[in-house]
């Protein structure tokens, strides 16, 4: 693992007597895992005096987290009704705006965030079942995990609980993992920002479309189209991240869109906001991978 993990710092006045702290870290794994984890981050925030809502946008991959602090809520948009997120959590691909975190006090979480297949091999669970959802993790992936929570409670420095991760992750890896055609393709997705035909996938892959598209969505948890639709989505986030100056109409043509409106269109439908709106409220789900692709 690299020696030293790349972090963001956000500071934002929340009101006359408030202000919201919010402390990133990212890093990735130790190489044996990078084609099975994307990368690990860290949120450390205090919110005082008052609740900050985090928007939780269209996602293509899995992850687990695992909540130390105060826990977040988490509220439904698409039925009524409010929870503490689980200590454990397995979240699933995320294909529209579905919940918000209602964030308040002393927020301490750590991300698993998995390479597409990453989940089934290490796990050995379905993708498409964990879609739009998310689950108590050791209901799902068993009591193993309650150690690894302990563990990573154990110690508090990101550098710590990266290496507790990479430890635990590499015991469970397969001695003769591979990645699957259907990976490996979901992998060419993401290399290309989502700018790939799915006809050229399934040729690649050596199946019909209707049997890649079957087994896309077994393994990868979403329907190839709409996977690389939301990888295209996540790119143009990261673009602005990374260069804040460049505009949306330049980001727009980069990246395939037939012009700024079939843009805006796509993020009202995975973000339920427009470029210029959401891009503000996502530096959770959007600067620890833009800081890990620029180590």
């Amino acid at each position: 693992m690299r020696r030293l993990p790349a972090f963001r710092t956000r500071v934002r006045a929340l009101g006359d007597t408030s202000k919201l702290l919010c402390v990133l870290l990212s890093c990735r794994p130790a190489l044996a895992l990078h084609h099975l984890i994307r990368y690990y981050y860290q949120v450390e925030t205090h919110v005082a005096g008052r609740t900050e809502v985090q928007p939780v946008p269209a996602r293509s991959p899995q992850a687990i987290e695992f909540t130390f602090g105060a826990p977040y809520e988490v509220r439904r948009l698409d039925r009524d009704g409010t929870r503490n997120a689980y200590p454990i959590a397995i979240i699933g691909s995320q294909t529209f705006r579905r919940v918000e975190l209602l964030m308040h006090g002393n927020i301490d979480a750590f991300t698993i965030v998995f390479q597409p297949g990453g989940a089934s091999t290490l796990f050995s669970v379905p993708a498409e079942e964990l879609t739009n959802e998310d689950f108590e993790g050791e209901a799902v992936l068993g009591k193993g995990l309650g150690e690894l929570l302990r563990r990573l409670g154990d110690v508090s420095a990101f550098t710590d609980r990266a290496r507790v991760a990479n430890a635990y992750l590499c015991a469970r890896r397969p001695a003769l993992d591979s990645i699957s055609g259907i990976a490996s393709a979901a992998m060419k997705v993401l290399s290309s920002s989502g700018c790939i035909r799915v006809s050229d996938l399934a040729h690649y892959a050596g199946l019909g479309s209707r049997q890649f598209e079957r087994r896309f969505r077994h393994e990868i948890g979403i329907p190839p189209k709409l996977y690389a639709r939301i990888v295209r989505f996540e790119a143009a986030l990261r673009r602005k991240a990374a260069a804040p100056e460049t505009r949306w109409t330049d980001i727009a043509h980069a990246l395939g869109y037939h012009d700024q409106m079939h843009m805006v269109h796509d993020f009202n439908r995975l973000a339920g906001d427009s470029p210029t709106n959401i891009v503000r409220q996502l530096d959770m789900f959007v600067e620890p991978e833009v800081v890990c692709s620029a180590r």
